[in-house]
């Protein structure tokens, strides 16, 4: 079981996790991580925790499935001296943070699949939503929340995304202790954020191509109401996709639903 008293001796950084609250249920540890985040003065590195969540978030309003007992949902508050416009390398950030635990610890292949799905063995067993408050062109609160699928059963998921997912469990054949891949996941994070805060964005993209599973493949991108379809070819400074298009011109694309092409 995931209990405060567990939490209280994970990983303590620096930054991250100077500050955790666990809850045993949350709306969404977004949701209140960003209403605890206003009322201080300075909230950076509060990590919320949550067994469970009722109204789990992901991209495009989505909802994220939260049982409790089984794996991890948790927000880390940040506030990056970049510009708001900036703010998307946060996602790529915490993906190689989270990825780097997830082999470290479970000895699992994890991957990114651009801009912020985990994967594992080719299916989504994480995934990563900032959301972000700003004014006068700089970040005022950021809010990473962070799902991994850890020890739940992959038929407790809809039909629909069943085939496309998996968890940490299912992959490992064994159960994953997730308060000690939490603290990992900690550790990375606070790691690969002062490498940010030092200036060195090309080391963190340097460690996401290393990871990535999306570069290279033909792709197509949702976005919006649009579909974009090419070649993805790389990363910009802002870890924003650059996909070379059948006419081979480029386009830089900044969120989207990404969908490998299978030849």
């Amino acid at each position: 079981m995931l209990t405060k008293e567990k939490v209280d001796t994970i990983f303590h950084g620096e930054i991250i996790g100077k500050d955790i609250i666990f809850l045993e249920s949350a709306t969404s540890t977004n949701d209140v991580a960003m209403e605890i985040g206003m009322q201080r003065e300075n909230p950076e590195g509060l990590v919320v925790i949550a067994d469970s969540q009722t109204h789990g978030k992901g991209r495009l309003g989505r909802k994220w499935l939260s049982p409790s007992g089984v794996n991890l949902y948790f927000t880390v508050l940040l506030r990056p001296s970049i510009l708001p416009n900036e703010a998307t390398f946060i996602t790529l950030m915490t993906a190689v943070a989270v990825v780097r635990a997830i082999r470290e610890y479970t000895g699992l292949q994890a991957k990114i699949k651009w801009p912020n799905d985990i994967l594992v063995s080719g299916k989504k067993a994480g995934g990563i939503l900032f959301e972000m408050k700003s004014g006068g062109n700089r970040i005022k609160l950021l809010a990473i929340g962070i799902g991994i699928n850890v020890n739940m059963s992959i038929n407790e998921l809809p039909d629909d995304i069943k085939e496309l997912s998996t968890s940490l469990k299912t992959e490992k054949g064994e159960t994953v202790d997730r308060a000690g891949l939490l603290g990992r996941i900690l550790a990375e994070i606070e790691e690969s954020y002062k490498i940010l805060l030092n200036g060195n964005k090309r080391a963190l993209i340097n460690e996401w191509i290393r990871l990535n599973s999306t570069l290279r493949n033909k792709v197509a991108v949702k976005n919006h109401e649009r579909i974009i379809s090419g070649i993805a070819e790389n990363i910009n400074d802002n870890g924003e996709l650059i996909i070379r298009l059948p006419d081979g011109k480029t386009e830089t694309v900044n969120a989207g639903d990404v969908t490998i092409v299978k030849e």
